[in-house]
């Protein structure tokens, strides 16, 4: 069991290097020999704002992944919570009960026309 607490690495890894991948193949003039690597070059972007560009998206990921790995941690350390039923909700006996006391209080119908109260006759 303990490979499945590894195995969300591989998820992540794979699609951080899919969206490499992808990036790296946005210079399609480039592979086909129409393009200089040079002349793809842009000159209003430098060295250094694309590399502070990936150092910021890679510390905001880092920052992610630990929030993410915090959280799990967490609710895994909390466990399960208790389930929540309301006494005789889910039997047939217990329906039957809660809908004479919604009709003993005079609740209108919620199954007539224009949610208008019931006809006394068919009381």
């Amino acid at each position: 069991m303990w490979i499945f607490v590894f195995a969300v690495v591989g998820a992540f890894a794979s699609n951080q290097l899919g969206w490499v991948a992808a990036e790296v193949g946005r210079q399609p003039w480039v592979v086909y020999g129409l393009l200089r690597t040079s002349d793809g070059l842009s000159r209003a972007v430098g060295a250094d704002a694309i590399l502070g560009s990936i150092a910021m998206f890679g510390v905001i990921y880092l920052l992610l992944f630990a929030v993410w790995v915090y959280v799990l941690n967490d609710k895994i350390q909390h466990g399960p919570e208790e389930a929540h039923q309301m006494p005789g909700a889910t039997t047939v006996r217990g329906l039957i009960e809660t809908a004479g006391r919604l009709q003993a209080h005079g609740g209108s119908s919620m199954t007539a026309a224009g949610g208008s109260e019931p006809d006394p006759e068919e009381k």
